[in-house]
């Protein structure tokens, strides 16, 4: 691509699509640094919705300050259509990670989601919900950073109350309140981090359905399966984790994305979890209002007997009143002493016939109840009832692992002597099948991915290497057939396995032509700017120098600057940064270079009327007549 946007950005390539937007990768000849150029598909740009909706991304932006959030440079029109300049990633989206690796280990998982917490942070302290926290969203750049971007959707909790009867958002990560058009506060942010976190973990996601409608139904109304059912090794505490950010209702959530990152740090560093303590904390309340309660009553029955029973040493020092009544009460102590008498000689006669026949039946057992049971608890439990177990038979089972029991005889409740066998059928579990589903190896190195191939019974015929920016030395990039695929028990697989990064050396192109040298660099997939400098020694065009030096190690797509001699009239650029505007114009009049000044606003106050940066860079050579460009602070 040749395209100059506004006369300063180079398009170089396309480097990303999505729904409503294109995404550019240019380079900032003013700055001489590469950047990211956004611009709104033409079919949106009459679309005043949209068009507000994409300027509003950019005023986000430029507000928000944080080394994990995607830096807004510009904003502007072009092409009947708009654009946003910003900072320009390397790496790739959280997104094409998972789809290539698959599962991220828990550690990585919560390192990348303390940073999605850092960004966060700084857009709610600034009022912001984000409102489509996904993994397309997040940048990932190779050392692990991550950046957060596409504001478009974002919502200012001061402008209204979010509440909104079209539903924004990805489905897949949309929070229940979202999805029912209710006011929204920052927790659903946490929800959808609770999604994301929860894919990172499975590769999977709590919800798929046909369409969003039956997939936000389900956010709203259904439980997610625990990553662990998914994936075994997920440690509980991050589990924890996940779960509590998915609940339904916002209430219930972590109350603030500071929480959830002092708990993925707990996580980290093998401490005790907040919500942990909270729930302890919570028992011990209810433990403590019981124990209470049981003291209360106790307390107040003692107090009901001590206030209300009232004894005398005999009859005559009662009151008058009561003696006719302490009377009565003796003739009926009597007779209940007659009754009880007789109940006692009624439950002895009970008692005696009732022991005769239990010595009768003293060897008759109730047979226990076995089935489903593993074969060395089974065992525990019937020799409990001083009774034997005896494998009568073993069969496959889908639904009964191995080594648990299908069936008994006799049956649960059957009375049979002591000493007796319970007959079963033990399971041998699943029925091996001709065909066996290829497991995910990639994000694997080469010896477990082998393992776990060849434990399934599949074998590795070829082995291909590549380089990679992404995964390290031998580490499984690519497999054939793809996870997931049915395979017949045998069938081969192709790996490919990364070789690391492409490091790549300037090699020494000193005083060759310009265009060999160009396309030499090109070829090696690097990024080359063609400087001149006049020298007469030189044929025109030869190149003088290189920027990075002869042998520097270069990664694929990196900008390299040449300098090649000239027989052109040029001026050698002065260094006017850090000098008041007045003193740096000075010295360009004085040099007959003309000059544009831009100016920006100053993040501290003693750049105010300073030259910030400058265009050319001090030291390099522009055309007579060619403008330069002063960024002042102001």
């Amino acid at each position: 691509m040749s395209d100059i946007i506004v006369d300063r950005y180079r398009m170089i390539s396309k480097i990303g699509s999505g729904g409503t937007a294109d995404v550019y990768l240019a380079f900032d000849e003013k700055l001489n640094r590469q950047v990211a150029i956004k611009i709104l598909s033409r079919i949106y740009a009459s679309e005043r919705n949209f068009v507000a909706r994409f300027k509003k991304e950019a005023q986000i932006l430029a507000n928000l300050n944080d080394p994990n959030i995607v830096a807004i440079y510009d904003w502007g029109q072009y092409d009947s259509s708009y654009f946003i300049c910003m900072e320009y990633v390397e790496g790739q989206s959280l997104e094409e990670i998972i789809d290539k690796q698959g599962i991220i280990s828990p550690s990585v998982t919560a390192k990348y989601a303390i940073q999605i917490c850092n960004a966060l942070e700084v857009a709610h302290k600034n009022n912001l919900i984000h409102r489509d926290i996904k993994p397309q969203n997040i940048l990932v750049t190779p050392d692990g950073t991550i950046k957060i971007t596409d504001f478009g959707i974002a919502k200012s909790l001061i402008e209204d109350t979010t509440k909104t009867i079209n539903i924004l958002g990805t489905a897949y990560y949309i929070s229940p309140e979202q999805a029912q058009g209710k006011i929204l506060s920052y927790s659903t942010d946490i929800y959808s981090l609770g999604v994301v976190l929860y894919e990172m973990l499975t590769a999977d996601l709590p919800f798929r359905g046909d369409n969003s409608i039956e997939i936000s139904l389900k956010h709203i109304n259904e439980k997610p399966i625990k990553p662990s059912l998914l994936v075994s090794s997920i440690p509980l505490q991050i589990e924890k984790i996940v779960m509590h950010c998915l609940e339904k209702d916002p209430r219930k959530r972590y109350d603030s994305v500071s929480s959830i990152k002092a708990d993925l740090k707990n996580f980290l560093y093998r401490k005790p979890l907040i919500i942990d303590k909270k729930k302890e904390g919570s028992e011990n309340l209810d433990k403590k209002s019981s124990i209470d309660k049981l003291f209360f009553l106790k307390r107040r029955s003692k107090n009901f007997n001590e206030n209300y029973s009232v004894t005398y040493d005999s009859i005559d020092e009662a009151p008058a009143k009561s003696k006719k009544k302490s009377k009565f009460n003796f003739i009926i102590n009597l007779s209940a002493s007659y009754t009880l008498a007789a109940i006692f000689l009624i439950l002895f006669v009970i008692f005696a016939i009732n022991y005769n026949s239990l010595k009768t039946k003293q060897n008759i057992i109730k047979v226990p109840h076995v089935e489903n049971m593993l074969l060395d608890n089974a065992k525990e439990a019937a020799a409990f009832y001083r009774l034997d177990i005896k494998k009568k038979s073993d069969s496959y089972d889908d639904s009964i692992p191995e080594n648990y029991i299908i069936s008994q005889n006799p049956e649960a409740g059957s009375e049979v002597s002591e000493g007796s066998s319970i007959e079963v059928t033990l399971s041998k579990g699943k029925q091996p099948s001709i065909f066996t589903i290829v497991p995910n190896v990639i994000g694997l190195n080469i010896a477990d991915a082998t393992k776990i191939i060849n434990d399934l019974g599949l074998k590795i015929t070829q082995t291909q290497k590549e380089y990679s920016d992404f995964f390290e030395e031998e580490i499984v990039i690519y497999q054939d057939p793809s996870f997931g695929s049915e395979v017949k028990t045998g069938e081969n697989i192709k790996l490919k396995i990364s070789l690391g990064q492409n490091i790549l050396m300037i090699p020494n192109i000193i005083g060759y032509d310009y265009s060999y040298v160009a396309s030499q660099l090109a070829s090696m997939g690097l990024n080359v700017i063609i400087n001149k400098i006049p020298n007469v020694d030189y044929q025109p065009g030869k190149v003088l120098k290189i920027s990075p030096e002869v042998g520097t190690r270069v990664k694929e797509g990196d900008i390299v600057n040449i300098y090649i001699a000239t027989t052109e009239q040029m001026i050698q650029m002065p260094d006017v940064t850090q000098l008041s505007v007045d003193k740096a114009v000075s010295i360009l009049q004085s040099l007959s270079i003309s000059y544009d000044i831009s100016n920006v606003e100053a993040q501290f106050d003693i750049q105010k009327s300073l030259v910030i940066s400058q265009y050319p860079s001090p030291n390099t050579f522009i055309s007579i007549g060619e403008k330069a460009i002063l960024i002042v602070g102001q």
